[in-house]
């Protein structure tokens, strides 16, 4: 943490370099190694001096009344009822325009009171730090930019009787956005198509976060077999990271998504055709853009207009050094050869582990060109700490494309 002397500075500078360089607020946040909000916050107000404790008197604990929780359990059913939005930061600008002469919060307090009054799911993951010592600062640390991705599911309107898909992806470091896209169908071309054109105008990822899905990981029965697009992946220098079976919240950015784009959207209009779904949904990501204050430049590598997959898989796969593939495991028992034995499951293979990590969470990071799985455990609050190395040669599906 920056003492008050050294943030001075860094605010002096963000000013400089928005005002008369001209550089956006992303750029300056990666300069001075601070986050985006607090470059937003020194640009849009340049004479807010710093002050410890956003405000509070440095060495004093604050203290909330009852009567800030009730006003921000209104302001917060009030946004739910009238828009899309109503998470922490549009609560404290909320309260802050109705109240503003009195204290304002932070944003811990406010997430606080969420978390009383409206259970999400991020809940979920912080119970699985504590218990069950869920890597989750691990993989924050995996890359710079990091995207999660997942289908929508099924939906249907009136006078269709086909299934209507949709795909969506959030980049959720060191940006926000959300993208929501109507696709023919949840196959393997379709998954290929939409990040080739999609990644010709947004950054690449250094990490994917994806479930266990067949349309990400179909390469037969086989075991140890690498799928097209895990392929297509690394050939990028995109490293895929598989999230637990069954434990959707670990792309908790992608479901909270779709959990606003049900109540907002599809619970809320009545479609008669894809052209007022399509208009609904491209308000809704415009919206979304606005709330959640994404830069008009991006960071990141593009890839050139004129590459095609398919033109990749003409050619067979050689894995490289720095190929790696991420994956979050629950130690779970399996019954193998009639035995009972701790292990987790990697592209349909069994790993056997000490029966001390049963229960908990590890992430294993396979390097594609030397053949080895290093599996890792991270108990709360501690530094990664590797409890495995196994030999893991991969074998790469021959494409059909």
């Amino acid at each position: 943490m920056y003492d008050k002397e050294t943030l001075e500075k860094k605010r002096q500078q963000a000013q400089k370099m928005y005002q008369q360089q001209h550089l956006n607020k992303t750029e300056i946040a990666r300069r001075l190694a601070v986050s985006w909000n607090f470059v937003h916050r020194w640009t849009k107000e340049p004479d807010l001096g710093i002050t410890d404790q956003r405000g509070w008197p440095s060495g004093k604990s604050r203290s909330h009344t009852k009567q800030e929780e009730f006003r921000v359990t209104a302001i917060r059913k009030e946004l739910e009822e009238i828009g899309f939005f109503y998470g922490a930061g549009k609560i404290m600008d909320e309260y802050k325009s109705r109240f503003p002469s009195e204290p304002q919060l932070n944003r811990s307090y406010v997430n606080r009171v969420i978390s009383k009054h409206f259970p999400m799911s991020r809940r979920n993951a912080l119970k699985a730090v504590r218990e069950h010592n869920y890597p989750i600062e691990a993989i924050s640390s995996l890359g710079n930019i990091q995207e999660e991705a997942d289908f929508l599911g099924k939906k249907y309107i009136h006078n269709r009787t086909a299934p209507i898909h949709f795909f969506t992806r959030v980049y959720k470091k060191p940006f926000t956005l959300r993208l929501i896209k109507r696709v023919p169908d949840e196959g393997s071309e379709t998954i290929l198509d939409t990040f080739t054109e999609d990644w010709k105008v947004y950054p690449l990822p250094d990490v994917l976060s994806i479930d266990n899905g067949f349309g990400f990981t179909s390469a037969g029965r086989g075991q140890r077999y690498l799928s097209a697009f895990i392929q297509y992946l690394l050939h990028l220098g995109v490293a895929p990271l598989f999230i637990a079976p069954k434990k959707p919240w670990m792309n908790g950015s992608v479901e909270g998504t779709h959990s606003v784009f049900a109540r907002k959207i599809w619970n809320r209009f009545d479609f008669r055709n894809l052209e007022e779904v399509d208009e609904t949904v491209a308000r809704f990501q415009e919206e979304y853009r606005k709330y959640t204050n994404t830069p008009d430049l991006l960071p990141g590598r593009l890839l050139d207009l004129d590459f095609s997959w398919r033109d990749l898989f003409q050619k067979s796969f050689h894995p490289r050094d720095g190929m790696y593939i991420y994956l979050i495991r629950l130690v779970q028992t399996y019954n193998r050869d009639e035995v009972e034995i701790p292990a987790i499951t990697l592209f349909q293979d069994l790993i056997e582990l000490e029966k001390a990590y049963l229960n908990q969470y590890v992430l294993t990071r396979l390097d594609v060109n030397k053949g080895l799985a290093n599996i890792f455990i991270q108990p709360d609050g501690e530094e990664l700490k590797l409890i495995a190395e196994k030999d893991f040669p991969l074998r790469f599906s021959k494409n059909k494309y």
